[in-house]
């Protein structure tokens, strides 16, 4: 393995003058011993830990190894392209702003050549390089940090993070690309930081973390549902569907206990979901349509005491059709459409219980408005009865005997009709 700081100790890399200003305080590293170095290309590679990253990289976990161009381009060349499908013309900027005035902004490396920031100028330096032939260079801060020692994993993401405020805006990073990044920064055995620090660091509300947070746990075991690989997150991508799993995961946790009954429950009705996102996938809703859809699934079917009957509804359903797609090895969209459609009976039979539910749901809201209604009613005439006949401020002196004799006329066909409206109440109820 390289060690950059080693080559800059002998003089293999060279400085630029810069003296860089790190965006916070690390401790252990003081700005005034940071020089900015020209690194040669094939030293390094890409950062795998990397939110947007490792989203991309994620289902080929095992076939893909991090590594430098020196030692094999495979890696670099997968995630460049990543990174250019992303955005391409944001890197068609970046490669002309390089071009015209040279790199403008250092990026930061780890002594081993992981990138921490600057992907984007290092891909668009590859690609001028590739075209032209000519050697360019990544100008970037050596870190002496690796992610092989815990404790200086904290110090890495502390500073990716706060370079991401202060350099790249947080409302472009793929809400996919940010959950998972939450996820895998703050779970397992051994995490990076806790969810109260990365909301700290990356100045999140804590609230919104947890959300996130938990949209992922949700995806990761939809993917896992559907059976793929629980790391298959372009599926989420290309379907346009986080908003489901960040709606999903909001509401299971605030609707179920931890009781052992509440999560029987809660995982009855997370494969539901998990059922109403297929249905939608199938059907073509994506984006803010599908999002608002599951909202509605969850104010008037999940919230309610409806949830227990749908859930036993659809539950052949949903246990058959997740068994007919781990039977197909779901590997892609591709491969999920294609399923979805050998499948349109079991999909439609879901889609037609669902709309069923909704139905009833919102009718059942307009006859709660519709008793609401009659019941305001019903207080206004008990009020005038109060006031002896009248409302406000209004006297008999102000009413005519024209206006009288038009008032008790009203009061006479108020009384007949709710008679005969008692009556039809009475005979409806069952």
């Amino acid at each position: 393995m390289i060690s950059l700081i080693n080559f800059a100790n002998s003089g293999e890399i060279e400085k630029t003058g810069a003296k860089p200003k790190l965006p916070i305080r690390i401790e252990g590293v003081s700005s005034e011993t940071l020089d900015v170095y020209r690194i040669p290309l094939d030293y390094l590679y890409y950062n795998d830990k990397n939110g947007r990253i490792a989203t991309g990289i994620s289902q080929y976990e095992g076939e893909l190894q991090p590594a430098n161009d020196a030692e094999n381009p495979e890696y670099n060349n997968f995630v460049a392209k990543l990174i250019k499908d992303d955005n391409t013309s944001a890197l068609k900027r970046t490669k002309k702003s390089i071009e015209n005035a040279g790199q403008q902004v250092y990026g930061y490396v780890l002594d081993d050549g992981r990138i921490v920031d600057g992907n984007r100028r290092y891909t668009a330096l590859r690609e001028i390089h590739q075209e032209t032939g000519k050697t360019v260079y990544f100008e970037a801060v050596v870190l002496p940090f690796s992610y092989n020692n815990s404790a200086e994993r904290i110090k890495i993401k502390k500073l990716e993070l706060a370079i991401q405020m202060g350099v790249e805006e947080r409302q472009n990073y793929d809400p996919v690309d940010l959950a998972v990044d939450i996820y895998q920064t703050t779970s397992g055995n051994d995490p990076i930081m806790t969810r109260a620090d990365y909301a700290a660091d990356s100045h999140m509300r804590p609230t919104e973390v947890e959300k996130y947070y938990n949209g992922a746990v949700y995806m990761k075991k939809f993917l896992e549902f559907i059976g793929t690989s629980s790391k298959n997150f372009n599926i989420i991508k290309e379907n346009k569907v986080w908003g489901l799993f960040y709606e999903m995961g909001k509401e299971l946790s605030k609707n179920f206990g931890d009781d052992s009954e509440s999560q029987v429950r809660k995982n009855e009705t997370m494969e539901s979901y998990f059922g109403l996102v297929l249905y939608q996938i199938h059907v073509g809703v994506t984006g803010n349509t599908a999002r608002n859809h599951i909202r509605d699934f969850t104010n008037n079917i999940v919230s309610t005491p409806n949830n227990k009957s749908f859930n036993e509804d659809v539950m052949d359903v949903v246990e058959d059709l997740a068994d007919s797609l781990q039977d197909s090895q779901i590997n892609s969209t591709s491969d999920l459409m294609t399923c979805l459609t050998e499948e349109n009976d079991l999909v439609t039979e879901f889609g037609d219980t669902f709309d069923s539910y909704m139905r009833d749901a919102k009718n059942g809201k307009s006859v709660d408005k519709f008793i609401r209604s009659v019941k305001d009613s019903v207080r206004y005439f008990q009020e005038l009865e109060a006031n002896s006949g009248l409302a406000g401020n209004l006297r008999f002196a102000d009413v005519s005997n024209d206006q009288l004799q038009e008032l008790q006329n009203y009061m006479r066909n108020l009384n007949q009709v709710s008679k005969s409206l008692f009556k039809v109440y009475g005979n409806e109820i069952r």
